[in-house]
């Protein structure tokens, strides 16, 4: 008797793909309000730490610090846990665990047991990245179009939700963040249960394509060429993480100081970044159908280059304002492209090929702040712009000779039957 395919045993319907895709989202819109969580609560945090002022600021970095190696740590770990078992799996996990993972921040005293705390949570955050982008790129391949640009429009999403209610939280509980690490931590764990059960296990996915097949086949003959491709694709997603940093850390410094605006219209600068962004990534599925992840990605370093040249030169608010909008709409594309290229080479290490990629982008979060700082320091703020006008144009130019090795997006839809076989609880 001949065994069918894995897929056979889990023929779809509408329902059932839209729920996984929901569920993505979900898992999305968690990362975004859990980081968002975390600054809002950093003030509280250093409070109830005894890290208040400049005395404080060496401590609490290497809390920052211990995070941001967990991050990249667990977002490299996993990858291979996740070819093994499936996205689902380890997806289930970390919906779980990543939420939980703040709390103890909250109740913890002294240094070192936070920068425990803090590694615990790196980890989790890593590993709950890689493992939502590999189930990302498995919803894709049934959907057979772009379709990442908009899970992670659900990121800035969550973070603007977390964004409100820990500012609230944060003007009534200014000693300590117990009560809003807590009530997040709960909150984002209960939507990780019920969103659990909707995700897609590791046998449901589509025949593979002809051109996946010979792809996959190619990246397995070469598995250096493959290593040395997530590499690159690795560097112009740290390329792109330490642009994101740099807008996000001295972007409404950098446009009250040298362009001479008030606190509230850089502060307004800083919103239509992140608005764009959003905007951006809600319509880059769209536009990278149209024109094709090739021009999508040397477009967006373009724009983005364009936009960061503005604010450099400009003494307008008015034109700092468009620079601005433009590097939210340059930037909004990139890591959604080069994650789901990364995914799509090999499906069979899907999470792997993720997990590499999102530990050099993590590692942005490491080089990033020190690198713009010590430009800043021996050059002045006027300089800030000189490093993500540089990495803008690297990516304008590598990224579309990287994108080149992957599969184009298949043309069918996901086959369809009347009734699944089983059901998926």
């Amino acid at each position: 008797m001949v065994n069918s395919p894995p897929h056979e045993k889990h023929p779809w319907r509408p329902t059932r793909l839209r729920m996984a895709r929901f569920a993505t989202f979900a898992g999305f819109f968690q990362l975004g309000a859990l980081m968002f969580t975390w600054s809002t609560g950093t003030s509280p945090l250093r409070s109830h730490l005894g890290f208040d002022g400049e005395s404080g600021d060496s401590q609490f970095g290497l809390i920052a610090l211990a995070i941001g190696v967990g991050a990249a740590l667990g977002a490299f770990v996993i990858g291979p846990v996740i070819d093994r078992y499936g996205p689902r799996r380890v997806v289930s996990l970390a919906l779980v665990l990543h939420p939980l993972s703040i709390i103890p921040l909250a109740y913890l005293h002294g240094l070192v047991a936070a920068m425990a705390a803090g590694a615990v949570l790196g980890l989790c955050r890593g590993a709950s990245d890689t493992a939502i982008n590999a189930h990302g790129v498995q919803v894709e391949r049934l959907y057979r179009r772009p379709i990442m640009s908009a899970f992670h429009a659900a990121y800035p999403a969550g973070g603007f939700v977390a964004g409100l209610i820990g500012s609230a939280l944060g003007r009534q509980f200014t000693e300590s963040p117990a009560v809003l690490f807590t009530a997040m931590g709960l909150a984002m764990a209960a939507v990780g249960l019920v969103c659990a059960r909707w995700l897609l296990s590791v046998d449901e996915v589509p025949p593979a394509a002809e051109h996946e097949v010979s792809a996959a086949d190619a990246s397995r003959r070469r598995s250096t060429l493959v290593v040395l491709i997530m590499v690159g694709f690795g560097v112009l997603l740290l390329a792109s993480m330490l642009s994101e940093g740099a807008v996000a850390d001295w972007g409404q410094e950098f446009v009250r100081r040298e362009v001479g605006t008030s606190v509230a219209t850089a502060g307004l600068a800083i919103s239509l970044y992140s608005g764009a962004q959003f905007a951006g990534r809600v319509f880059g599925d769209r536009l990278t159908q149209y024109v094709g992840p090739i021009r999508m990605v040397a477009a967006s370093g373009v724009i983005a280059a364009a936009g960061v040249g503005i604010i450099a030169f400009t003494s307008s608010a008015t034109l700092a304002m468009v620079g601005f909008v433009l590097i939210g709409l340059g930037l909004a594309s990139m890591a959604p492209l080069m994650l789901s290229s990364a995914g799509r080479i090999d499906p069979d290490n899907a999470g792997r090929n993720i997990g590499l990629v999102n530990a050099l982008g993590y590692s942005g979060m490491l080089v990033g702040p020190a690198s713009i700082t010590l430009v800043v320091s021996n050059a002045g703020l006027a300089w800030m712009p000189i490093i993500p006008f540089g990495l803008m144009l690297l990516i304008a130019l590598c990224g579309p000779l990287l994108m080149r090795f992957a599969p184009r997006y298949g043309e069918s839809s996901p086959p369809r039957q009347a009734e699944p076989a089983e059901s998926q609880s």
